[in-house]
């Protein structure tokens, strides 16, 4: 492949990656702020993004099994066609005028399909590099995190001087570009094939047995019980920072700050752990990324200031940003070629499991406790996660299980 042709994809894709994560900070990392603007209680917001999640979650396969029954449905044109169907709903929730039961019908919507264009992007340009286009994927999330951290910066300064309605306004113009952009992307030799074969026969992959699985890949069922408890903290400190914030005396634009400093701090990770991993297992880097989970939450549940908060969002870089693609690597690893997919999709339940819970016991305690209640709990699930982390992994596979 022509190294021009390489470049030109690697900058559009940058801009592909940068575009959803804005879009993602407007419409899922500032839910709070729109929705409780809404009069929606924090129990409720908690309820209505753990339903998200979860129709993602089952949204996200039916999608990929669906794309390799058909077989002439382009990836492309399945994002396209989710990001105007997400950009229908945001502009039904701006002529909503606030009625709560379509306010939470078509935030929840929106909040969906935006989870469910995740995979679907990465997806994406794995057709090009598939097809021999050295894409620099690193480099490409990173400018996704960059993107994220500046717009979060952003509309903290912007929602605390405006009307929280420029969250799905300003959705709805990044969606615009974004599908624009995608419209540019060639069609990979695959899919040129592809368009002039006939019609494949119906086929359904065979039914997983996790029993069997379990057996198969002894302590996976522990690590998948330690990722849904670190990701109850995870979710607890991302969804509800907003009232963490303002319990301290904290401002929406000290909110919108601290999602940048955790996301600026996610970048020399992210960036490089392709060197990480050849100088320590994917095993190791875990088992570190568990331990720095327990030091953010003991952090933020004694933070008495927005000082301390954002100190202890410094640790994102350690935590979460460490933990994302080594899960990857380690699964990768440890599993035989014909799991590698199912171990990939465990994991993503697992985390969904612990973000749903994360996000409904929140909201129940923010709204029947207090933030202390809600941040021992988070405590105490990064503490069990990280221990059952530190027993389930192995440091240095010598090869499948």
């Amino acid at each position: 492949m022509k190294s021009d042709d390489t470049t030109v994809l690697t900058i559009k894709y940058a801009g592909l990656q940068g575009l959803y994560w804005m879009s993602f900070c407007s419409v899922y990392s500032f839910a709070s702020v729109f929705l409780l603007s809404q009069e929606f209680e924090n129990q409720q917001i908690g309820f209505l993004l753990a339903l998200a999640n979860i129709l993602s979650v089952i949204l996200q396969p039916t999608i990929g099994s669906w794309l390799d029954r058909t077989g002439k449905l382009s990836l492309k044109a399945v994002v396209s066609c989710l990001t105007l169907s997400n950009m229908a709903l945001l502009t039904g929730l701006l002529l909503s005028s606030g009625h709560l039961v379509w306010s939470a019908v078509l935030y929840g919507g929106a909040v969906t399909l935006t989870l469910t264009i995740q995979p679907l992007l990465n997806s994406f340009i794995f057709e090009y590099i598939n097809e021999g286009h050295a894409v620099n994927y690193g480099l490409t999330r990173g400018i996704g995190s960059i993107s994220f951290a500046f717009l979060s910066l952003l509309l903290g300064l912007l929602t605390t001087k405006t009307n929280p309605y420029i969250l799905p306004l300003a959705d709805i113009a990044l969606l615009t570009f974004f599908l624009l952009l995608v419209q540019t992307f060639p069609l990979t030799e695959a899919q040129k094939r592809q368009k002039h074969l006939p019609d494949p026969p119906d086929s359904r992959g065979t039914v997983c047995s996790y029993a069997g699985f379990a057996k198969s890949y002894n302590r996976f069922s522990l690590f998948l019980l330690a990722l849904t408890c670190l990701f109850i903290f995870h979710t607890i400190t991302n969804t509800y920072l907003l009232q963490i914030m303002k319990q301290i005396g904290g401002q929406d634009s000290d909110f919108g700050l601290s999602l940048t400093i955790a996301a600026v701090c996610e970048l020399p990770a992210m960036l490089g752990f392709g060197l990480l991993v050849t100088k320590y297992t994917s095993g190791t880097l875990l088992k570190v990324a568990g331990f720095f989970y327990v030091i953010r939450s003991l952090l933020f549940l004694t933070a008495s200031s927005v000082l301390m908060i954002n100190f202890a969002q410094l640790f994102q870089g350690l935590s979460f940003a460490l933990y994302t693609p080594a899960s990857i690597y380690y699964v990768n690893e440890l599993m035989n070629d014909k799991d590698k997919v199912k171990g990939q999709t465990f994991i993503v339940g697992a985390t969904t499991l612990g973000s749903v819970f994360g996000s409904m016991t929140g909201g129940w305690l923010l709204d029947h406790a207090s933030v202390q209640a809600m941040l021992l709990l988070g405590m105490a699930a990064a503490l069990v996660g990280s221990l059952l982390l530190f027993y389930s992994v192995k440091s240095d596979l010598q090869g499948k299980s």
